[in-house]
């Protein structure tokens, strides 16, 4: 019935598409050497032989046996004559064809053939192409339902790695503490605040990148692999020209940091500290991206491994530019080790997609109008993302900030506790982000089934792994504070926190980041970004400042505070997920993915 109503319209060119011939259609057309499709009159002027407005009954496999397996495409106006002897011609071709394409393939080099096409090669990615083809998986196939068991273990298997790579980049930034720390209390002060802008200035590019768990995901599940590789290239160019003014502010931060410190010494030592870092900001932006890359095709390992053989490497230069009689370069050594740590990174990033796996979604470099096409799309989604990673970041920092009016043991106590919390946290932002890419394949894939599965099994593994990180900081509460300190003070106050106050707020913690993740996958990070705000800055904090200053309760009142902010965040955000409309949102992703594949085209 579909093929007959085709068949109609492609006849009538007054009817659908071909209006006012303004347009043209690309059609597959058979080397069939029995029924020429083409008649060339005066000036070799072709015109269609086979279309008619009748539908007919299929030509027999006489017919259908000369049809060729191999097609090409044409671009035809929509000026077609009539001729009814090859119309049963025609319509076998065209049911083999339908067949043949958007059946299911048992050739896998045929299902290749379609997907290995660059930017420059010749010939261009097929106009009718077969979701199911692209799917064609020999692990998996997105488009059939799943199973609670199978999205657990789906689960375990992305975000353990990514857990593993979390805390492997947190030791980073402690390694250069440690190493620094040793050279005097003025190293010391500018390494920690150094540290802390470069990880605030790169949780901007790390928020923007998560607008790329949204768009390469999707676009991947929806059988589109050139545009993930076409998005990624985009994202990574914008956080480059945005990476611009970070790079002026950090080499230029000792006529802001000499307003807030009044040691000139600490004020000097830390811009020394950022001007060199500057040159490792393209390639954090390029690996954050990239790790988006792989991730959307579900390969999580291979920032782990990458990891794996970087951070020995980079422990072991620190201690060598830094404290090597002959060739320590001292202060300055941390930074070039962590410059050169990053582009280290990329690289072999590079040479994991090329050698071992990733390749299938790399289609080449893009052209430069096509770089820089289509940002306002990556913003829309990469601002919030921003805002929502931001925002917890800075959040900690001002408690840090309000502890320090309570005296030097709160200010101790507290920089343990947000320490140790920024580590177990790894294990339910690792969750979140599996998650996205999961429930965002599915989406593109349009199995609004499998989404809600997915989904409903991230959000219960977002309570399990919340419930474990609190059950663990407070059994090991002594062993965690005697890792800190010696001063039992500091240590008495740390036991308090951990018993039960900051392990409760960290299953919400839990829930609001994987279901933080959920929204990315629906493209709804605007969403989350105004409710991570209101929840931490319009509540949260001045609820923390209220009671640190209306109460004897001290540290305490900081945490409830913010920690309530953890509790509202995680709520809304599950509600909102819970009503959400999945057919909605599969709409909303293919369309963007056929205007952003349109526009490429």
């Amino acid at each position: 019935m579909v093929l007959s109503q085709l068949v109609n319209q492609l006849a009538n060119p007054s009817v659908g598409g071909f209006q006012g011939g303004l347009k043209r259609r690309r059609l597959f057309i058979p080397p069939s050497t029995h029924h020429p499709l083409f008649s060339y009159g005066d000036g070799d002027q072709r015109s269609f032989l086979s279309l008619i407005e009748q539908s007919s009954t299929i030509a027999g496999d006489d017919d259908a046996a000369s049809v060729a397996s191999v097609s090409t495409t044409r671009s035809l106006p929509s000026t077609l004559s009539v001729a009814d002897s090859d119309q049963e011609s025609f319509q076998s071709w065209l049911v083999e064809e339908h067949e043949r394409r958007f059946g299911d393939r048992s050739d896998a080099e045929s299902a290749a053939d379609d997907r290995y096409r660059g930017y420059g090669a010749c010939e261009r990615r097929l106009s009718v192409y077969s979701r199911q083809s692209a799917l064609d998986d020999p692990h998996e196939d997105l488009t059939q339902p799943t199973t609670v068991g199978h999205e657990i273990r789906t689960l375990a298997r992305y975000a353990t790695p990514l857990v593993i790579t979390f805390v492997l980049e947190h030791l980073f930034s402690l390694v250069a503490l440690l190493v620094v720390g040793r050279l005097g209390k003025n190293e010391l002060a500018a390494v920690s605040l150094a540290t802390m802008t470069t990880t605030i200035s790169f949780g901007i590019f790390e928020g923007m990148a998560t607008a790329l768990d949204t768009l390469c995901p999707q676009a991947y599940g929806a059988g589109q692999y050139e545009l993930v590789s076409l998005r990624v290239q985009r994202s990574t160019v914008l956080g480059w020209c945005i990476f611009v003014p970070v790079a002026v502010f950090w080499w230029y931060s000792d006529y802001v940091f000499q307003y807030v410190i009044d040691s000139k010494a600490v004020v000097k030592l830390t811009c020394q500290f950022l001007r060199i870092m500057v040159a490792a900001g393209p390639a954090v932006v390029f690996f954050e991206n990239g790790k988006r890359f792989l991730q959307a095709q579900g390969i999580f390992e291979a920032s782990t491994g990458i990891l794996f053989v970087c951070a020995p490497i980079n422990a072991i230069a620190s201690w060598y530019l830094v404290w090597n009689p002959t060739h320590g370069l001292g202060y300055i050594g941390a930074p070039i080790v962590a410059v050169g740590n990053f582009w280290l990174m990329s690289i072999l990033l590079v040479l994991y997609v090329k050698f071992v796996d990733g390749k299938e979604c790399w289609f080449g470099l893009a052209s430069v109008h096509q770089l820089f096409e289509e940002w306002g799309v990556i913003l829309r989604l990469a601002i919030p993302g921003v805002v929502m990673l931001e925002s917890e970041y800075l959040a900690y920092e001002i408690m840090t900030l309000f502890a320090s009016m309570f005296g030097t043991t709160e200010l101790a106590a507290q920089s343990a506790v947000a320490s140790i919390v920024s580590v177990t946290y790894m294990a339910p932002f690792a969750t979140g982000i599996a998650a996205s890419t999961r429930v965002a394949n599915f989406i593109g894939a349009e199995n609004a089934a499998a989404a809600k599965m997915a989904t409903k099994v991230a959000m219960a593994a977002s309570v399990v792994v919340g419930v474990i990180d609190c059950i663990g900081l407070i059994t090991f509460r002594h062993r965690i504070a005697d890792l800190f300190t010696r001063d039992p003070e500091v240590a008495a106050l740390i036991v308090q926190l951990l018993y039960p106050l900051v392990p409760m707020f960290e299953i919400f913690d839990s829930i609001a980041s994987v279901s933080s993740g959920i929204l990315r996958a629906q493209g709804a990070q605007k969403i989350g970004g105004i409710v991570n705000f209101m929840a931490y800055y319009m509540f949260g904090l001045p609820l923390a400042f209220i009671l640190s200053k209306t109460t004897d309760i001290g540290l305490e009142g900081l945490w409830i505070g913010v920690g309530s902010g953890m509790v509202v965040i995680g709520l809304i955000q599950s509600w909102y997920i819970g009503r959400s409309d999945w057919d909605q949102i599969i709409i909303c992703a293919e369309l963007l993915n056929e205007f952003d594949d349109d526009d490429d085209d």
